[in-house]
């Protein structure tokens, strides 16, 4: 089965806005950059990620925030590591126990200041799109930047972050694209569910972000 990611991460820029980089078609290289006001834009990128046996289509969002110094967050499902460059960070300190069983159960939480991460899981928000995206990761890691600033990651757990079949990302309809039925009649079968699984994924990223920024950090 192919999806033609970079048509409809292209689609999604032109109903919600933003600018939209995108490589050659089918070539699953595309950027998405959309602006927030008063904050760090919202970074999502589809990619090939080398899982060893070979590439397979995967997607991943960002965003920056600032700290009062180096803090490290890595929530994933239980037996899964997670795609990205990052994942050294995300296995800094040991698996705790935080509670909120609807938000990470079944969920590995690992952080390098756990009274700060029980302020930010403090966020009703932030676990109310914990507990609808089972299947996504969260990270946070320094950014090479300094100066506080932490790089703020997301992606689909499943798979080790693959978007492919199989994934709450892939629709019925969305398997069909690639059968021959022309652009149109794809886009409206099969882009309603990617628009709202980018929607919900978003979510999970801004109000990471929020959470993260909400208090301050206590002292060491």
């Amino acid at each position: 089965m192919l999806v033609n990611w970079n048509e409809y991460l292209a689609w999604y820029q032109q109903a919600r806005g933003g600018w939209f980089f995108g490589g050659e078609d089918w070539s699953c290289d595309a950027q998405l950059v959309l602006p927030q006001e008063g904050k760090h834009p919202l970074l999502v990128n589809v990619y090939d990620a080398n899982l060893g046996r070979g590439e397979v289509p995967a997607l991943r969002g960002r965003t920056m925030v600032k700290l009062a110094r180096d803090y490290t967050l890595h929530i994933r499902a239980k037996g899964l590591v997670g795609g990205g460059v990052s994942g050294v960070a995300g296995l800094l300190g040991r698996d705790m126990d935080f509670g909120y069983p609807e938000a990470l159960g079944g969920r590995m939480v690992t952080t390098s200041d756990r009274a700060f991460t029980k302020l930010v899981l403090g966020s009703l928000e932030l676990r109310n799109c914990l507990a609808g995206r089972k299947k996504e990761y969260l990270r946070v890691y320094p950014s090479p930047v300094g100066e506080g600033w932490h790089t703020v990651e997301a992606g689909p757990a499943n798979l080790e972050g693959t978007v492919k079949g199989g994934s709450p990302w892939v629709s019925e309809a969305m398997q069909q694209s690639g059968s021959g039925l022309d652009t149109e009649e794809v886009r409206r079968a099969a882009y309603p569910h990617f628009e709202e699984q980018m929607d919900g994924f978003l979510a999970l990223l801004r109000s990471a972000a929020d959470a993260l920024t909400r208090w301050p950090m206590p002292p060491d």
